[in-house]
């Protein structure tokens, strides 16, 4: 069984109100999105409980010979929806964050209370057995931590919980309402065990806004990933990516805007460190972290890329062609994408035509080549994005949840 959520791109709320709403049963509390979550949390229960009596009064009529009605059986409602919507500011991100801290803080209370009654339960059969063999001194050496086998819910909660440092760090931005702006929608699909406790999730994206990443508005920022990046990177990862005496106002694609910081007192130094601790606990190894950093920099390094405006002689007399300048980005480009220079300039200022078993390359000008490297960009960023979806994905799912509840 699931919950489903349903998110677009205010304070968060303390812990303390998320027990009080799910202890304090049907009274009536102020609206609250923690009671939003507790009931469709009660409701989904409910329904899973109905499906499970129904079950088994289907089973007894058959056992008796008694017909049931076709599609009776398992008719109750489970899956829940949750839809998070309004405008830019909102709180939409903020608020899908909280129903998520909700469901782990019910998931963990149902696993600790699970936890407790198995450890007692071993710990007293262990100890009898054990006095039996051992001295009243080697018996005190066991308790019921020695029996704790938490660790494996704690991170499925954490890892749930841990994605959302990631996609906003590479989904959201600075805009004019709003300094933590989702730039991208989500369907986040929630799963649960038949006892109610989290034991998954799936994530779906839509519709990312690449043109931010080449032409953010004035007053506004690029995706957080780069400033957070150039705050919170070491001096030796500024020497593996060619960024040594830069800063965030030596890159095109970031001092367009002129606006470089966030008004929330948000620190993008502290948030590149809080990213980089919620992609260890998501499942991501060094090698795959130091990939997509050394990626983000090569476009940031792209969107420094110069050309300049020349001609070529072809069949039909001269016509009008470019070349890439070649200056520290566009070297520092072509070594981070890992291709020579030489390859990164014919691949931006030429266009292949295959005609037949032949290929034919024809100039691209200094407009055609710049559209093409905004191109290369988008196409690398949406590429990197969704990598970063199917490796959280592929942590954070239960695959042997059905998915029959898509769209309900």
């Amino acid at each position: 069984c699931r919950g489903m959520k349903n998110s677009n791109s205010v304070t968060p709320f303390k812990g303390g109100g998320r027990k009080h709403h799910h202890s304090g049963g049907e009274e009536k509390l102020p609206p609250h999105a923690y009671k939003t979550a507790d009931e469709a949390y009660r409701a989904m229960m409910r329904g899973l409980e109905n499906s499970i009596l129904m079950n088994q009064k289907g089973s007894n009529s058959n056992s008796r010979g008694i017909n049931k009605k076709k599609g009776s059986i398992d008719s109750a409602p489970t899956n829940q929806s949750i839809l998070v919507s309004g405008e830019s500011g909102a709180g939409k991100t903020v608020t899908t964050k909280i129903v998520l801290n909700y469901f782990a803080m019910l998931s963990k209370k149902i696993a600790d209370d699970e936890l407790l009654q198995r450890s007692s339960s071993n710990h007293h059969k262990h100890t009898e057995g054990l006095s039996k063999r051992f001295s009243p001194r080697a018996n005190a050496l066991y308790s019921p931590s020695s029996f704790d086998s938490e660790e494996e819910q704690v991170c499925i909660e954490q890892q749930v919980l841990q994605s959302n440092p990631i996609l906003e760090a590479f989904g959201n931005a600075r805009t004019l309402r709003n300094d933590n702006s989702s730039r991208f929608g989500k369907f986040i699909d929630i799963q649960f065990t038949s006892k109610g406790k989290l034991s998954g999730a799936q994530i779906e994206t839509y519709l990312l806004e690449k043109v931010r990443l080449i032409h953010p508005s004035v007053g506004e920022r690029n995706y957080h990933i780069f400033y957070q990046f150039l705050a919170g990177a070491s001096a030796q990862e500024y020497n593996m990516y060619d960024l040594e005496g830069m800063s965030v106002d030596d890159f095109h694609l970031l001092n367009q805007t002129g606006t470089y910081d966030r008004r929330d007192g948000v620190m993008d130094g502290e948030m590149h460190a809080d990213m980089l601790d919620a992609m260890v606990t998501i499942g991501f190894t060094s090698e795959t972290i130091q990939a997509l950093m050394r990626l983000m920099m090569a476009i940031l390094h792209c969107g420094n890329i110069q050309f300049t405006a020349t001609h070529e002689a072809n069949a039909r007399g001269m016509s009008d062609a470019c070349m890439m300048e070649m200056t520290h980005s566009s070297v520092a480009a072509a070594r981070l994408l890992g291709v020579k220079f030489e390859d990164l300039s014919d691949a931006l200022t030429y266009r292949a035509i295959k005609a037949g078993n032949e290929v034919v390359h024809s100039p691209l000008d200094k407009v055609q080549s710049e559209k093409a490297c905004e191109a290369l960009m988008k196409a690398t960023y949406g590429a990197a994005f969704d990598f970063i979806v199917n490796k959280i994905n592929e942590s954070i799912s239960n695959e042997q949840v059905p998915h029959d509840s898509r769209g309900a």
